[in-house]
C-alpha cells in the first residue's frame, strides 16, 4: 500500500511517498529504463539545462533526457501514463497538506510540467540548487539489491537528508535548494549497465 507523508519545517515543507507502484506498473517503467539507458540516446548536463553556479560551471554530472522531447503523446510513454497516480490516488490527503501550508497551496493551479529522467552512474552527483519551476516531484527507482552507495537527496536549505529508496518520490517547493551527493558503484560496471540510480523529475509550472 501506498504511504505518504507530509514533512513540515520552519521554512519550508515537502510530501515523501513510498511504495508508489505496483509490480506491474514497476514492470512497464523499468522496461521505458532499459530503452532510455544508452549512450546515444541520453544526454550530458549541458545539453538538457542543468544548474550552473555563479562562475558558469555546471553543477551536475550525470546523464538525462526530457520525456516530453521523446514523445509528443503520453500515451506513448509508460512513465508518463503513470507519473500521476500518487496525486491522483491521495487528491484528500494532499489537499489537507496544501490547506495547513502556504508554500505548497500553489500546486493545484499549475497547469503544465516537463519530466526529465536523470541517470547517475560512479562518481556522478548534484550540486546544491534550486529548479527553474514551482514545485518538483522526484521519482527514484533503482535495482535491488542496490548496486551502489551515496545518491541521497539534501535539502541543503534545513540540512535534511533523505535515505532515497526504489519506488519512492517527494513533492517540493522548486525554490528549496537540494542536492544529490556523489555515486559510487559497489560493482565493476560497465557505463549505462542501468544498475545505477533512476530519477524522474517533473517540473510543475504555470501556462498563461
Amino acid at each position: 500500500m501506498m504511504k505518504i507523508e507530509h514533512i513540515k519545517n520552519d521554512l519550508f515543507s515537502f510530501i515523501k511517498f513510498e511504495d508508489i507502484f505496483d509490480e506491474e506498473e514497476l514492470d512497464l517503467i523499468w522496461k521505458e529504463c532499459s530503452f532510455l539507458c544508452h549512450e546515444e540516446k541520453m544526454l550530458t548536463a549541458i545539453d538538457t539545462g542543468s544548474a550552473k553556479d555563479d562562475y558558469d560551471q555546471l553543477l551536475k554530472q550525470n546523464k538525462a533526457i526530457f520525456l516530453d522531447d521523446l514523445y509528443t503523446d503520453n500515451r506513448y510513454c509508460n512513465y508518463l501514463k503513470l507519473y500521476k497516480k500518487p496525486i491522483f490516488e491521495n487528491q484528500n490527503k494532499i489537499d489537507d497538506f496544501i490547506k495547513d501550508d502556504f508554500n505548497l497551496r500553489l500546486f493545484r493551479a499549475t497547469n503544465m510540467d516537463r519530466t526529465l529522467v536523470n541517470y547517475y552512474e560512479d562518481f556522478d552527483y548534484y550540486s546544491p540548487h534550486r529548479d527553474n519551476a514551482c514545485y518538483t516531484y522526484v521519482f527514484w527507482l533503482f535495482k535491488e539489491p542496490k548496486h551502489f552507495s551515496g545518491g541521497n537527496l539534501t535539502f541543503d536549505d534545513i540540512n535534511y537528508e533523505i535515505d532515497v529508496k526504489s519506488n519512492s518520490a517527494v513533492l517540493f517547493p522548486s525554490w528549496a535548494s537540494h542536492s544529490v551527493d556523489a555515486i559510487k558503484m559497489t560493482d565493476d560496471c560497465k557505463s549505462f549497465s542501468g544498475l545505477g540510480r533512476f530519477s524522474f523529475s517533473t517540473f510543475f509550472n504555470f501556462r498563461m
